[in-house]
């Protein structure tokens, strides 16, 4: 049992540190790419580098922090449901580009009709996403004893079909509608998941003993930052509007990264302090 247990810490420690890695990765494509243009411009936002040869870069991490985020247990129902629905949004953000594709690149993409791309990978990430809704809802609905959903995972579980289903809707009935707001609508979404879960970590929601009170409420207070830094950066944004788009997602980024290595550090460390036959403990974001 104990071996098992320290095999699934590592492999659950390991998949919190691939969203670090990938953020990472996605930090330096990008900065990289700005250092090769000629002008030394930025493109409007991250989500223009989508049209430049960050592109594969791009999409490779948003669908890695999608499931990733779908994949790992928040410390509660609330973040837990935080978690997935920003899970199931990050692949939209990746898969359905920013109608404004800049003018900053080193090199300008050949870009295929961006409609016919939309189309066939939505279709794909609609049909796998409705097949793990369905086998989540027949696991909430099938299970016993300490397994058993409360009401908040059903909750969540409702929510997270509702949207999936107004998507669904959305696309079949309106594409050209779709097509040119759906990126927006699932960042916006997205970001305001993100910010969630930085914020009930902040007012210390069931965080996991680290090696004392004292370095627990440390790591609370540095959350309590890292969530006004967030609200600091939402309202520069609605100040400077689109001008400021990009340096408010930077640091909206920026700041949820740092928040996931200081998590990751926290979750590690009470990894050590836990008996290793209670592996389900450490299960949590």
């Amino acid at each position: 049992m104990a071996a098992q247990s320290d095999f699934e810490k590592r492999t659950y420690n390991y998949l919190r540190l691939a969203m670090i890695g990938v953020l990472i990765m996605l930090a330096v494509a990008v900065w990289r790419e700005h250092r090769q243009t000629a002008s030394d411009c930025w493109q409007g936002s991250i989500s223009a580098y989508y049209y430049t040869p960050v592109h594969a870069v791009f999409i490779g991490t948003l669908v890695t922090v999608g499931v990733c985020m779908i994949v790992l247990k928040g410390a509660s129902t609330l973040k837990d449901v935080l978690l997935n629905l920003g899970g199931l949004l990050a692949p939209v953000v990746a898969f359905v580009p920013t109608p404004n594709a800049g003018s900053c690149w080193s090199k300008e993409l050949v870009s295929r009709g961006a409609a016919d791309d939309i189309g066939n990978n939505m279709v794909a990430y609609f049909w796998v996403g409705s097949i793990a809704l369905l086998v989540s809802l027949v696991v909430g609905l099938t299970a016993k004893g300490s397994a058993k959903w409360i009401w908040k995972q059903k909750l969540g579980l409702g929510v997270s079909v509702a949207l999936w289903l107004a998507g669904i809707i959305w696309f079949r009935t309106s594409r050209d509608s779709f097509d040119n707001n759906a990126h927006y609508t699932a960042a916006a979404l997205l970001f305001a998941a993100i910010i969630g879960i930085v914020v009930l970590s902040a007012l210390g929601q069931r965080h996991l003993p680290v090696t004392g009170a004292q370095e627990k409420k440390a790591f609370t207070r540095i959350y309590g930052l890292i969530a006004i830094g967030m609200a600091l950066s939402l309202l520069i944004g609605v100040i400077f509007r689109s001008s400021a788009i990009l340096w408010v997602e930077i640091a909206l980024l920026g700041l949820f990264l740092l928040y996931w290595i200081l998590r990751t550090a926290e979750q590690w460390r009470a990894g050590q302090e836990t008996t290793p036959d209670i592996p389900a403990e450490l299960h949590k974001v």
